[in-house]
C-alpha cells in the first residue's frame, strides 16, 4: 500500500542506523519508505556518496526524502553536502535520536517535509533529559 508519505533515510557510522531503525519499528511498527545506510571504517567518501545515491533511488517514488545523519562534519554529513551540491532536493538533520525519528516517522504521513524537519529538530532536543534532575524537581 503505497501512500504520499517522505521518504526517511538513516545514515551514520557504524550500526547505530541500523540499531535506531529497528528500535523505531518495534516502537511503532514497520514503516515503508524508510531506510538506512551504515557508513564502515573502510569505506571512502565517494564510496559512501555513491552508495547514498543508490539507496535514494531504491525508495522509487517521488516522495521528499529526509536524511537523518549522526554527526554533523562528519562522513556521513558531508556526503549528503556533496549531493546538495550536486543539486539534490533533500533535508538533512544530524544528532539523529530516537525522539525525532519517532515525530518524524509518526507524522510524515500528515505534515509537509518542511514541517517535519522542525518538528524533528524540536522532538530531538526535548528528547534529551537529565533524568535524575527531572525526578529530583518534582
Amino acid at each position: 500500500m503505497e501512500t504520499n508519505m517522505s521518504n526517511v533515510l538513516v545514515m551514520t557510522h557504524g550500526e547505530f542506523a541500523t540499531g535506531i531503525k529497528k528500535s523505531a519499528e518495534m516502537i511503532i511498527g514497520e514503516q515503508e519508505n524508510f531506510e538506512t545506510l551504515v557508513f564502515t571504517p573502510e569505506m571512502s567518501l565517494d564510496a559512501l556518496v555513491s552508495a547514498l545515491k543508490q539507496k535514494l533511488r531504491k525508495f522509487d517514488n517521488d516522495h521528499p526524502t529526509l536524511v537523518f545523519v549522526d554527526l554533523f562534519g562528519g562522513s556521513p554529513s558531508n556526503a549528503v553536502a556533496l549531493l546538495l551540491a550536486e543539486g539534490y532536493d533533500v533535508q538533512a538533520i544530524s544528532g539523529v535520536n530516537l525522539p525525532m525519528l519517532l515525530e518524524v516517522l509518526t507524522g510524515r504521513a500528515i505534515f509537509p517535509l518542511e514541517n517535519l524537519v522542525s518538528q524533528g529538530v524540536i522532538a530531538g532536543s526535548e528528547g534529551v533529559i537529565n533524568i535524575v534532575k527531572k525526578f529530583t524537581e518534582e
